[in-house]
């Protein structure tokens, strides 16, 4: 497995013209093949962090491998795959795009090539804004299904342009907060 994961999804173009006599069913190997090996690596790192202690504690109480895996393995592992799967989009979308521009007949990077190739330089720009627009879409949609999915976990707050500045020394014990606890300036937002 190892062998592949270094090959560019976009090389794989040529095979997939040879393999599939549909050039969609091409694009489609490609794209996947692309999405596949972020998820896994992303995947099987996450698992490989998960404390055994966590699994030892559900043996212990006569929990079996299904236990484990619904109980330990997936829950913990679940921040890591939706990270693996965010960056598997991005990629995703950057060979669909880049196979449809090289063999395809439909589709949006299809049509920008075209109107690019027809010195069309208005329906490029259009093409290339709707390619951000569906890449922000469903990377937001993976996203927000993968806070969903881990809702239980501590989710920190993005505030775009928000300073972030170390707290000054406390007064007193009672006085928040406290030593070196991060403090966020939100009247600079």
């Amino acid at each position: 497995m190892e062998v592949v994961r270094p090959i560019p999804a976009i090389a794989l173009v040529p095979v997939a013209i040879l393999l599939f006599p549909s050039n969609e069913q091409g694009i489609v190997f490609i794209t996947c093949t692309a999405a596949f090996f972020p998820v896994l690596v992303s995947t099987r790192h996450a698992v490989r962090a998960l404390v055994p202690v966590w699994e030892e504690a559900v043996r212990t109480m006569g929990g079996g491998r299904w236990r484990v895996l619904g109980s330990v393995v997936l829950p913990g592992a679940l921040p890591g795959i939706f990270g693996g799967l965010s960056v598997g989009i991005g990629v995703s979308w950057i060979c669909v795009i880049s196979a449809e521009m090289i063999s395809g007949q439909y589709g949006v990077g299809y049509r920008t090539w075209q109107d690019y190739t027809v010195v069309d330089y208005p329906g490029v720009f259009v093409g290339m804004v709707t390619i951000g627009v569906l890449g922000w879409v469903t990377s937001t949609a993976v996203e927000r299904v993968g806070r969903w999915l881990t809702r239980w976990l501590p989710h920190t707050e993005y505030v775009a342009g928000a300073r972030v500045r170390r707290a000054p020394a406390p007064v007193s014990p009672d006085q928040e907060p406290a030593r070196g606890e991060v403090v966020r300036d939100e009247h600079l937002v």
